[in-house]
């Protein structure tokens, strides 16, 4: 029963990591139908700000979070502005070669600019909480905490504001919000800029707790590209949902059948679910 619970909490800590990216991916995939692959990339270098935040810097670990958002977001709202845009109203295929190329441009940046050798950010928080006969780290507590409190943040932001709404009307038909004077152009950037915020997010946070390196970012896109096909686009609550479901998943399959095909077990779930439901557990029929 401990080893259980224990898996439980490791797959919600890192389902949490694949909500808070699907989060922003689920919100520009929808308005734009484009799976925009760079918040990979994004992830890797906010990491990489991070670290350095931390370790060059001497920032706390908090103000490293702060700092990478920000890098994240500026990055993504550049890359909107400077290369989707100039595309928009073509093809899709454009854009998704587009998204494709810069993922694996800035990886490979990373590589250049700090090499491929993993990088160890310091712990921010020692000790541990006893839950259910074995303990728990702060620092996956925290991880919990922030992907909760931002999820809270969003959903506030996406009913309840001004820009949230057009956002919402931008998702269900972009044709007929832009008739209806919403500004298409401000709703990608906005939406975008949150995207690389929330996964710059997701990277600090699990920097500590694995390690900072290129291809940091190619599983956590992966998986989170499967959420967002299970949530359903437009969904908050379904992209919290199935990213800590996918990850418990994980973590259950990893440990009581095998950790070989720990990472394929995703792709499996998300295989049963579109044969049954392909517009996702809570889309839009």
């Amino acid at each position: 029963m401990d080893y259980l619970v224990m898996q439980i909490i490791n797959g919600i800590v890192i389902g949490s990591v694949y909500a808070l990216i699907a989060l922003g991916l689920n919100l520009i995939w929808s308005i734009t139908d484009v799976p925009d692959f760079s918040q990979g990339a994004i992830y890797v270098i906010a990491a990489y700000v991070g670290f350095f935040a931390v370790t060059w810097a001497k920032l706390p670990f908090l103000a490293s979070i702060f700092v990478a958002m920000c890098v994240g977001a500026a990055i993504a709202f550049t890359c909107e502005k400077m290369l989707f845009r100039r595309w928009r109203g073509t093809t899709h295929h454009i854009q998704l070669l587009c998204a494709i190329a810069l993922f694996f441009l800035m990886s490979n940046l990373a590589v250049v600019f700090w090499t491929g050798k993993a990088k160890f950010m310091p712990s921010y928080l020692s000790g541990k909480i006893p839950l259910l006969g074995f303990y728990v780290t702060y620092e996956r507590l925290v991880v919990i905490a922030m992907a909760g409190i931002l999820f809270g943040l969003v959903y506030f932001f996406i009913t309840k504001t001004k820009m949230g709404k057009s956002i919402q009307a931008a998702s269900q038909d972009k044709e007929t919000a832009e008739m209806m004077g919403i500004n298409i152009d401000t709703v990608n950037s906005v939406v975008f800029a949150l995207g690389g915020a929330l996964s710059s997010t997701a990277a600090v946070l699990t920097a500590p707790l694995y390690s900072v390196y290129p291809t940091m970012g190619d599983l956590p896109l992966l998986k989170s590209l499967v959420v967002v096909i299970l949530g359903g686009f437009g969904s908050v609550g379904g992209v919290l949902v199935c990213g800590l479901g996918l990850g418990i998943v994980e973590s259950l399959g990893g440990f009581y059948i095998s950790s070989a095909y720990q990472h394929g077990y995703s792709f499996f779930v998300l295989i049963l679910v579109l044969l049954f439901r392909p517009k996702g557990l809570f889309g839009r029929m």
